[in-house]
């Protein structure tokens, strides 16, 4: 299969990160149509029927995992793999709607705790559902492999943050303080030709 989901593009905004995705001609748009493809997502990730989804007609995904929107899907993939890395909070916060006059695009909308997290659980979670509806051959993906190079990702790009912070810090100071007293000129010396000469020894008289 080709690339099930195309993510066209982000919108980060200080509490919400949507993506607009699309799902390839040829691939399922709706879980049901693939229920295979479903099912291995499920034994992958068997938590993500316990998340809450009040937006259905049930209070869990569990009462619409099997027939709802592959991109609804997507949303609970990301959301769990974000929950597992520890690192964002509350993330439980999702909605995913279909964009008027664009066939098979859908607008992904996902609480935003930091951007880096989201956009690695999210492209994350995109390839799972690839290998999930193309077959689920073996090796499986590895989610705890998955979910540190995550963690991975965000706890370098704090870092990368803070050097620039601090280097930004140090120039801002530097650039403010005070030019520095002028280095105290030198003992003033003779020039050439003036230092003092030795008074002359006088000539002894000669017996």
């Amino acid at each position: 299969m080709a690339q099930l989901i195309d993510i066209r593009r982000v919108a980060v905004a200080p509490k919400h990160f949507t993506a607009r995705v699309t799902i390839a001609n040829g691939g399922p748009l709706m879980t049901d149509e693939d229920l295979v493809g479903t099912t291995h997502v499920y034994n992958l990730l068997p938590q993500i029927v316990d998340h809450a989804c009040l937006g259905d007609s049930g209070e869990t995904f569990r009462d619409v995992m099997g027939s709802t929107e592959v991109a609804h899907l997507l949303e609970h993939v990301t959301i769990e793999l974000m929950a597992r890395t520890g690192l964002g909070g509350d993330v439980s916060c999702g909605r995913t709607w279909e964009v008027t006059g664009e066939p098979r695009t859908y607008d992904v909308q996902l609480a935003c705790p930091d951007d880096v997290l989201v956009a690695s659980a999210l492209s994350s979670a995109a390839w799972i559902l690839q290998w999930a509806y193309s077959g689920g051959a073996d090796p499986k993906p590895d989610v705890e492999a998955i979910v540190s190079g995550i963690r991975d990702l965000v706890e370098n790009a704090e870092l990368i943050a803070e050097r620039e912070a601090a280097r930004d810090a140090e120039a801002a100071e530097s650039a403010d303080a005070p030019a520095g007293d002028a280095a105290e000129d030198p003992e003033p010396t003779a020039e050439q030709g003036d230092e003092p000469q030795a008074d002359p020894v006088p000539e002894k008289d000669e017996a």
